[in-house]
């Protein structure tokens, strides 16, 4: 089965809710909200509110670094493409 899920457009825009972002990159809404308002190692996800939602900028899911879990992870940072697929940094 094979999801479709549109980005919000405000102004030629692009944005993402925070429910759509948690569903690409395979997260909870809490954790999505934990990486704004927390971070990671590297630094927290840029959003804003609008009309009482929270919006994520359309390229913060290309250009956020994920970290892995666990302090002993050994992996590098990685993003996601905009198919919802992890890409890993040279």
């Amino acid at each position: 089965m094979e999801y479709k899920i549109k980005p919000i457009n405000i102004n030629g825009a692009k944005f993402w809710t925070v429910n759509q972002f948690a569903f690409l990159t395979n997260r909870s809404d809490q954790s999505v909200y934990s990486l704004i308002s927390k971070g990671n190692t590297i630094r927290k996800l840029k959003s804003f509110k609008f009309a009482n939602r929270v919006l994520i900028p359309y390229k913060e899911l290309t250009d956020f670094p994920f970290t892995p879990i666990g302090a002993g992870a050994k992996e590098k940072p990685y993003h996601y493409n905009e198919q919802g697929e992890t890409v890993y940094a040279n």
